[in-house]
């Protein structure tokens, strides 16, 4: 992200192709702490696009090309009509916007090959980021691991118990991930699992591995019924698959 970063200008969006399991959004937060760049400090926002989001969007990269800040537009290939419109406001705003300012937008690669979901005016004015996730289980097994810092690793207060569940959990989740390659024998349908669940499930482990007493037993049953059965089991609908 620094690199490409570094390509960057107010005049250059940056434009992330979305693959299943890869969410862009904590790489440009994180990035954006770096600048001093955040929500909570009113230099950051981040817009899902959908119906009636058109006009606020305008609005927002206005705002943020005048103050210097950063916008996120995700899913953008939602709105096909109006990607035009967001093509010429993010031209007219560039040639006055602050130095710092930044727009990024995300967007699914159209179903196939011969397909275009993007207008190609929009494209070629941005640096294009695509992050597939591996197929193989030891190289999903290295990315899921290395989402998390050392200081994670380092903060709870069982930190043998927690590393061995959540290196299973890092497991699991290449699992989940990995069984996507096989098509309909793997999952009946394609389910939304990404990055997410997993940070949301270390950060529930976490929290139970704390409160507990260094003495008491750790709530295996109770871990793997959230992790399974409400977490990832969450986005499950077969009943086969669950």
């Amino acid at each position: 992200m620094t690199k490409a970063y570094q390509e960057s200008s107010a005049s250059t969006p940056m434009f992330f192709v979305l693959f299943a399991g890869v969410d862009p959004t904590p790489w440009v937060e994180r990035l954006g702490k770096t600048f001093d760049i955040s929500a909570a400090k009113g230099t950051f926002a981040n817009i899902s696009m959908g119906q009636g989001q058109e006009k606020p969007a305008e609005e927002t990269i206005e705002k943020m090309a005048r103050i210097g800040g950063w916008v996120m537009l995700q899913n953008v290939h939602l709105m096909q009509s109006w990607l035009p419109q967001l093509d010429r406001k993010l031209e007219v705003c560039s040639e006055t916007a602050d130095q710092s300012f930044r727009c990024f937008i995300s967007a699914e690669a159209p179903p196939l090959p011969y397909m275009k979901n993007m207008p190609e005016a929009l494209l070629q004015a941005c640096i294009k980021i695509a992050n597939e996730a591996p197929a193989d289980l030891k190289s999903n097994l290295t990315r899921a691991w290395a989402s998390f810092s050392q200081e994670q690793l380092d903060e709870c207060v069982k930190p043998k118990e927690f590393r061995s569940c959540l290196f299973g959990l890092c497991f699991f989740h290449s699992l989940v991930l990995g069984r996507k390659r096989f098509g309909a024998q793997g999952w009946s349908r394609k389910y939304g699992f990404n990055n997410g669940d997993l940070t949301i499930c270390a950060d529930v482990l976490t929290s139970y591995l704390n409160v507990s007493s260094e003495k008491a037993a750790v709530p295996w049953q109770d871990l793997r019924y959230i992790f399974g059965e409400i977490m990832y089991g969450g986005h499950i609908t077969d009943f086969w698959d669950r």
